[in-house]
């Protein structure tokens, strides 16, 4: 079992967003950021505002530690959970 670490960037998703799902899919909070769920870690930067002309949105970078074999599963989750089209 190797461990790996993956790191996404989210924009337009506030941080609370991001707190509830891993808390939603059976994680616990270990400390600030960080949360611990079956086989996997996740741990939450601090939300910043990336600013795209005059557009302010929130970003956050998301890192991952997750069994090489379960990685797959866990970010097609992830993104199904957050696919957001813009309008």
């Amino acid at each position: 079992m190797t461990i790996e670490e993956h790191s996404l960037e989210m924009r337009g998703m506030p941080h609370r967003d991001l707190e509830e799902y891993f808390l939603s899919i059976g994680g616990k909070c270990l400390e600030k950021g960080t949360y611990r769920g079956p086989h996997w870690e996740v741990e939450l930067s601090d939300e910043w505002t990336c600013t795209l002309g005059s557009i302010h949105v929130p970003a956050t970078l998301v890192t991952f530690r997750v069994n090489e074999e379960d990685w797959p599963q866990m970010v097609n989750a992830f993104r199904l959970r957050f696919l957001s089209a813009g309008g």
